[in-house]
C-alpha cells in the first residue's frame, strides 16, 4: 500500500523532528530573554507548565482528525499534513473533494489512486498560501495595516465578507450533500456525504453544542471555554451521531463505522 511506504514514515519523522527542534529552540531563547529582563524563574516554569497543559485539549481535534484520515491515507500522511500548516477543517474537505472527483472520472479506482489524488490536491492547495506569503505577504500586511488605520470599518467589512463567503460555501456543500442523500441506499466510496440523515443531525448537534459553549462564555463570563469549544463540540456531536445511527434502517447499523466519518465533514466547519 502506498501509505505504508517507508519513505512516507521517514518524511513524517523528519517533519515532526523539525517542529520539535524549532519549539525547543524558541523555548530556550524565550527563557533566556526572560531571565535577562529579570523575570522570576518560578513564574517562568509555572507559565511553561500551564501552557503545556492547556495546549493538550485544543490538540484533541487534530489527533481525532488524524485517526479519521488514517483510514484512507494511512497514519504518516495525515501526520505530516496536520503537524505543521495543515488545518483539520480544510484537510478533510480537500481529501473528500479529491475522493469524489476521482470517483466521478474513475469509478473503479484503486486505493493507491485515491491516496495519490488526495495527497496531490491537499499539497497543491496548501502551497498557494505559502507561495503568497513568500512573495507578497510583507506588502500585503503593510497595506492591511494602512487600511486599518485609515478606515477600520471598511477593513472589518472586507474581512467579514471574505470569512462569510468562505463559510457560506462550506455550509452549502454540507447541506446539499446531506439533503440530497437522505434516504438513499448506503454506499461509501471516495466521498463523505453519503448518509444525509446523519449529516444533518450531526450538523444540528454541532451548532447547538457550539452555541451553548458560546453562551457559557458570554453570559457566565467563562473565557476558558473558548479554548475548549471545538473539542467539546466534536466529542459531543460524535456521541449524538453514534446515538442516532441505530435509529435508522439496517444499512446504518451495518455501515455505522463508515457513517460516523461523516461527522468530520461537518463538525470542524462549526468551530472555524
Amino acid at each position: 500500500m502506498a501509505e505504508s511506504y517507508t519513505i512516507i514514515y521517514v518524511i513524517g519523522a523528519l517533519v515532526a523532528a523539525a517542529i520539535i527542534v524549532m519549539s525547543v529552540f524558541f523555548i530556550v531563547k524565550a527563557f533566556r530573554r526572560a531571565k535577562l529582563i529579570g523575570m522570576d524563574t518560578k513564574v517562568l516554569k509555572k507559565t511553561i507548565k500551564n501552557s503545556a497543559i492547556f495546549s493538550i485539549v485544543p490538540s484533541i481535534p487534530i489527533v481525532i482528525g488524524i485517526g479519521i484520515m488514517m483510514q484512507y491515507l494511512g497514519i504518516a500522511i495525515p501526520w505530516i499534513r496536520l503537524t505543521v500548516i495543515g488545518a483539520l477543517q480544510y484537510e478533510l474537505i480537500a481529501m473528500d473533494t479529491a475522493g469524489k472527483a476521482l470517483e466521478s472520472v474513475a469509478p473503479n479506482y484503486t486505493s493507491q489512486m485515491l491516496i495519490a489524488n488526495a495527497v496531490t490536491v491537499m499539497t497543491l492547495s496548501i502551497l498557494g498560501g505559502l507561495i503568497f506569503n513568500l512573495i507578497a505577504y510583507k506588502k500585503y500586511q503593510t497595506k492591511l495595516a494602512d487600511l486599518q488605520k485609515k478606515n477600520a470599518k471598511l477593513m472589518d467589512a472586507i474581512t467579514g465578507a471574505l470569512l462569510s463567503g468562505m463559510l457560506s460555501g462550506m455550509l452549502s456543500a454540507i447541506l446539499v450533500g446531506g439533503i440530497f442523500t437522505v434516504g438513499k441506499p448506503a454506499s461509501y466510496t471516495g466521498g463523505i456525504n453519503n448518509y444525509g440523515e446523519i449529516v444533518l443531525i450531526t450538523l444540528a448537534a454541532s451548532v447547538v453544542i457550539m452555541a451553548l459553549c458560546g453562551l457559557v462564555m458570554i453570559v457566565f463570563k467563562q473565557k476558558w471555554v473558548e479554548n475548549y469549544a471545538l473539542p467539546i463540540t466534536i466529542l459531543g456531536a460524535l456521541a449524538v451521531a453514534y446515538a442516532f445511527v441505530p435509529l435508522f434502517d439496517s444499512r446504518y447499523i451495518v455501515e455505522s463505522q463508515k457513517a460516523i466519518k461523516l461527522l468530520w465533514a461537518v463538525v470542524p466547519f462549526v468551530g472555524v
